[in-house]
């Protein structure tokens, strides 16, 4: 893997904000050159511009993949509007799965509520770790914070798996796979150039079922990681002889947890058309 400072030098050369400031301070200097020697003062600012910038772009270190975006301090309006957001999706897939006589699971009730019942530790570790059961009065800031980002990462995961769940809805393996024994059927028994448009379908047909198999597979995943946060975060609200230092040593494991499984929000979106295709 490459080295991280390697890949900012490389990102931040390229850039198209540093490349305008190199080709100003370039196009400077020839001005100086040719037509007005004050204008080597512009070239040497355009110049001194550049390599700030450059220097500030490798010395920023990139965006940790668990965290996501920083946010600052707690912002319970925002959790209310993600959980309503939340619900809403959730509420959308209830009704269609009604509508296609799909049983409810009691486990997809029960993971309806797990992001609030998240979002309600994070409240209570944020503002009330005090009056909590646990033996942990007082947080230090960071893991304040990551608890904050643990929980923003929830709710990412929360609203990817409702997509998830609403391909699901939708389609289920047998129909996948009998839709795909008539087109492979049809493509047996075509001759001419039909053929060729025939097999493009049968293809079409192979990779939504690998995408529902893929997703499936995700899906586990996804909940895993919800699981692991919600343990991680009632650990801390309630678990008895804790000390600071153990809690950062739970933080590091889940940290590498998510890391090892992580999926990203524009794969999982790319399998979910798929299987809408």
């Amino acid at each position: 893997m490459e080295n991280p400072v390697t890949t900012r030098v490389k990102r931040s050369v390229l850039h198209p904000k540093n490349i305008g400031l190199l080709l100003a301070a370039v196009g400077a200097a020839i001005f100086a050159v040719v037509t007005w020697p004050l204008a080597i003062f512009g070239a040497a600012g355009a110049f001194a511009a550049w390599l700030f910038s450059v220097f500030t772009d490798v010395v920023t270190p990139d965006q940790d993949m668990v965290k996501g975006d920083a946010r600052s301090g707690y912002s319970e309006r925002e959790r209310r509007q993600k959980l309503k957001e939340l619900d809403s999706q959730l509420e959308e897939t209830v009704k269609a799965a009604q509508l296609r006589r799909l049983k409810i699971s009691s486990d997809f009730l029960q993971r309806r509520m797990q992001l609030r019942r998240m979002v309600d530790l994070e409240r209570q570790i944020a503002t009330n770790l005090t009056q909590t059961e646990g033996t942990i009065s007082t947080l230090p800031t960071d893991i304040r914070d990551e608890v904050s980002q643990f929980v923003e990462r929830a709710i990412d995961l929360s609203f990817l798996r409702s997509a998830m769940l609403r391909a699901f809805v939708r389609t289920n393996e047998t129909v996948l796979q009998e839709e795909l024994r008539n087109i492979a059927g049809r493509y047996e028994r075509t001759t001419g150039p039909a053929k060729s448009d025939v097999e493009l379908l049968l293809h079409a047909k192979e990779e939504q079922l690998e995408a529902f198999r893929r997703l499936r597979n995700d899906l586990v995943g996804t909940e895993a990681q919800l699981d692991a946060i919600e343990a991680f975060l009632n650990t801390i609200t309630y678990g008895q002889s804790l000390t600071v230092g153990s809690v950062r040593q739970q933080m590091i494991r889940l940290k590498t947890k998510i890391e090892a499984r992580r999926q990203s929000a524009e794969e999982v979106q790319r399998l979910v058309n798929g299987l809408e295709r």
